[in-house]
């Protein structure tokens, strides 16, 4: 009986707290023998004092080369960025900014390509840069599992016979080319070993778990040095993170296998990561209809999408370009129209979705939630991935949620042109084929992205919905300035502030005075 009364008297609070009554508290001691079981008074908690680390460290996987060719990605890939440089890197615009690279010239065909080569670079052990460098690292890219797609489009790389001059030849135009060459660059004597030579900012040392990365002398950077923790993998490093023993990790949130508990401060990334739906588009089905498609498009709540199931996961696009890019069309943007479909989109549809992922079942749920609303009738199919791809191949959907890693040029050739390996949907336009190819080998990106834009809008082959982002977990107010750009983590690291324990902070405030 006593449980009882226990328990109703925490009904009663709680449905007073619920319904916010203005009535008065009653005596304390009314309450007697239950007054033990009544909610303690909140005390305010202090703040946690900031523990700040003795040391920066970082992941990575001794197995495993971080030759940049051939190494991985993520952690490893974070590491080796700072032994190794490219021609170009991507700005916070998704724009090639030269590092290796002082200049280039296009021919009047626009299929050959002529970088020049800086001459005032020095690899790590002090010897200099040179163009057959550059030739063989992106000959060895052109056949590599992690660049031969990107450079799909290259028939030969040749460094000149004099002065640091290396010849890019397409077999197709495109002007987008330097956006693609964010290639790390390795001495081609050392081409393939565990660790070959760079031009970074920092080198290797040490050795049997003991390595660290040594700041280059003449760089001008917040650390000296950078202790590496063995992780045999993104889990590991994920644990090594959560335990303190690395202080920065980078993350893909729908790939990250636990939740990081504790106070993280989580650093977007984005990337050219695209999500969309795509259609049928073939003979007799609902989707073969362009203005079908394109009020589909229109009526998919993007903004609403992106806040509510992918908070700080995704940025919102109606364009096949990201929206971080000058080439994005802002001005051909269309509100959300809450509009009845017509007849043929009140048939039954079925929206496709790979299995295994959490994040994209639950978006193409959403979206079809948010369709029905409006009078579509669209179910969701969820299948195992190899299924799914077949269901593609087969063209056994009416629609699905895809999502694509498209390169820097934005060349959307595979994924919407007429013989496209990507075009699952079936599409084809000749226009569509025609403003492709000018764009791709046009002087003026601006005016043939707008026009290409423009056309995709009126037509809708696909659905853009967002751009994924990635994050970089570091703990709150130990880095300070950290502005990860697409390709690059440690994008102006000159410009940060590390804050490190009192005794670590001294040592290398003495190392940067001497």
């Amino acid at each position: 009986m006593r449980r009882l009364l226990v328990l109703l008297l925490t009904a009663l609070l709680l449905l007073s707290g619920c319904a916010a009554l203005a009535e008065p508290e009653a005596p304390e001691e009314e309450w007697g023998d239950y007054q033990q079981f009544l909610p303690e008074e909140p005390q305010e908690e202090e703040p946690e004092e900031q523990a700040y680390p003795a040391a920066f460290s970082l992941p990575y996987c001794r197995n495993m080369k971080l030759d940049p060719v051939e190494g991985g990605e993520g952690f490893q890939e974070m590491v080796a960025s700072l032994l190794y440089e490219p021609l170009f890197r991507l700005d916070e615009h998704f724009e090639p900014v030269p590092v290796l690279c002082e200049s280039y010239a296009w021919d009047e065909s626009g299929l050959v390509c002529t970088l020049t080569v800086r001459e005032d670079v020095v690899f790590s052990d002090g010897s200099a840069l040179t163009a057959r460098d550059v030739e063989e690292t992106l000959q060895r890219a052109m056949v590599s599992e992690r660049y031969a797609y990107r450079l799909r489009n290259v028939a030969s790389v040749a460094a000149g016979r004099r002065g640091q001059t290396v010849t890019v030849t397409l077999t197709a135009p495109d002007r987008g080319l330097p956006a693609l060459l964010d290639i790390p660059i390795v001495k081609r004597t050392t081409a393939g070993e565990r660790v070959p030579l760079g031009t970074g900012p920092y080198v290797l040392e040490g050795e049997n778990g003991a390595e660290s990365l040594r700041a280059r002398e003449g760089t001008d950077l917040p650390l000296k040095t950078i202790p590496l923790v063995p992780a045999k993998d993104q889990e590991t490093a994920l644990y090594l993170f959560e335990t303190r023993q690395v202080e920065m990790l980078p993350t893909d949130p729908a790939d990250t296998p636990s939740m990081v508990s504790g106070r993280v401060q989580a650093t977007v990334q984005p990337t050219a990561i695209m999500q969309f739906i795509g259609f049928n588009t073939g003979e007799g089905r609902p989707f073969a209809d362009e203005a079908l498609r394109a009020q589909l498009s229109r009526s998919i709540d993007r903004e609403t999408l992106v806040s509510a199931q992918l908070v700080g996961l995704a940025q919102a696009a109606q364009f096949p370009v990201h929206p971080a890019s000058p080439l994005y069309p802002k001005e051909l943007e269309q509100p959300w129209e809450e509009v009845q479909p017509p007849a043929a989109g009140r048939e039954p549809l079925k929206l496709l979705v790979g299995g295994g992922d959490a994040f994209r079942a639950a978006e193409a749920r959403f979206i079809a939630g948010e369709l029905n609303k409006l009078g579509w009738q669209i179910t969701v199919e969820e299948q195992p991935w190899e299924a799914y791809l077949a269901a593609l191949e087969a063209g056994e959907f009416d629609l699905y949620l895809g999502e694509v890693r498209l390169t820097a040029d934005w060349d959307l050739t595979d994924l919407i042109g007429t013989e496209g390996t990507l075009n699952y949907g079936g599409y084809t336009r000749e226009t569509t084929d025609i403003l492709l190819q000018l764009f791709a080998g046009a002087e003026n990106r601006q005016e043939t992205a707008a026009r290409l834009y423009s056309h995709l809008r009126s037509f809708a082959p696909i659905a853009p919905i967002c751009f994924r982002n990635y994050t970089v977990l570091t703990y709150p107010d130990v880095v300070e300035g950290l502005a990860p750009a697409p390709s690059y983590l440690f994008q102006d690291m000159e410009q940060w502030t590390v804050r490190l324990a009192e005794e670590e902070a001294v040592a290398v405030m003495g190392e940067n005075e001497e």
